[in-house]
């Protein structure tokens, strides 16, 4: 079976920089965040080596893969995310709403379903995870695929499919750097982004609830950022790889990441972003404390 390792938490916590230290890694294969929802205008988006994506060998080889499947693939549409079909956006929380308890999820199954198109929407999607993650491996030749799309309810599905030994990292970040990062893209007050924070992290806990030990790993951003090589040994672990010596420039390996922005900045080197601490205000840090500082506490985060 193979191995899935799955990257899930808030926006704005360090899913990228994570995705790409273990992309340096040959066992594992990744092309970051696998359900490709934001890329905008194909023709202009461009992968992390820098080429536009219709242009990038890699991303050719890819689709080569899939046709000698008998797959059909264009960059342009991936179908690995979980969403209803167009015109029927009414059905769209059955495959997006939050992740709650057993009672919710039985009625989301159901609503799947019964709803007619659901079913083999998602089966079609699962399908299309499959192919793309075997496709990359085989072009890799790693054993294990990394996808750090984030999302509780896309780790849920996949789970749910049983075609893979799904690993799961749930990655911490304090809840203030990332509410400030979302504040400053979103335009949006800090209640907004501190309930966001909160009820995302709450959604990774009742995922990792229904994980094995052996398969769930917690991990904060800023133990990443100050021990690499501890942090990612952690990880090796979880998958049942090899430590292999961390590269000082993450970027000098060959990667096709897409994603967060991040993946086109030149700088190759860990840096811990603290902004925060400068830029929120005493009124953002007691909103803060109100809506999510005990989860944030609970995470090891003390006051500034």
């Amino acid at each position: 079976m193979r191995k899935l390792v799955y990257i899930t938490s808030p926006s704005y916590s360090g899913s990228t920089l994570l995705t790409f230290l273990l992309a340096g890694h040959g066992s594992i294969a990744t092309v970051g965040e696998l359900k490709a929802t934001a890329m905008g205008r194909i023709d202009c988006y461009r992968c992390s080596c820098g080429a536009f994506i219709r242009q990038c060998g890699f991303w050719e080889a890819v689709s080569a893969e899939l046709k000698r499947c008998g797959v059909a693939f264009d960059v342009g549409s991936f179908g690995t995310h979980f969403e209803a079909p167009a015109g029927r956006e009414w059905a769209g929380r059955l495959f997006t709403g939050r992740v709650r308890g057993g009672f919710a999820e039985g009625l989301r199954g159901v609503g799947i379903r019964v709803v007619p198109g659901l079913r083999s929407r998602l089966e079609s999607a699962i399908e299309r995870n499959r192919a793309l993650i075997e496709a990359v491996c085989t072009i890799r030749g790693a054993e294990a695929f990394l996808d750090g799309s984030k999302d509780p309810v896309r780790l849920k599905f996949l789970l749910e499919a049983g075609l893979w030994d799904v690993k799961v990292v749930h990655l911490t970040r304090d809840g203030r750097g990332a509410c400030n990062s979302f504040m400053r893209v979103y335009s949006a007050r800090m209640a907004e982004a501190a309930l966001e924070w909160r009820r995302t992290n709450e959604e990774c806990e009742r995922l990792m609830g229904r994980v094995p030990a052996s398969n769930r790993l917690r991990m904060r951003y800023e133990d990443l950022c100050a021990s690499p090589e501890a942090s990612l040994s952690a990880v090796y672990r979880l998958i049942g790889v090899d430590c292999p010596e961390q590269r000082e420039d993450f970027r000098s390996i060959d990667h096709h990441i897409l994603g967060n922005a991040m993946r086109l900045r030149p700088v190759g080197r860990i840096q811990q972003d603290e902004k925060w601490r400068a830029s929120l205000s005493g009124r953002d840090l007691a909103t803060f404390d109100e809506v999510a500082g005990a989860l944030n506490r609970r995470y090891g985060y003390t006051a500034a």
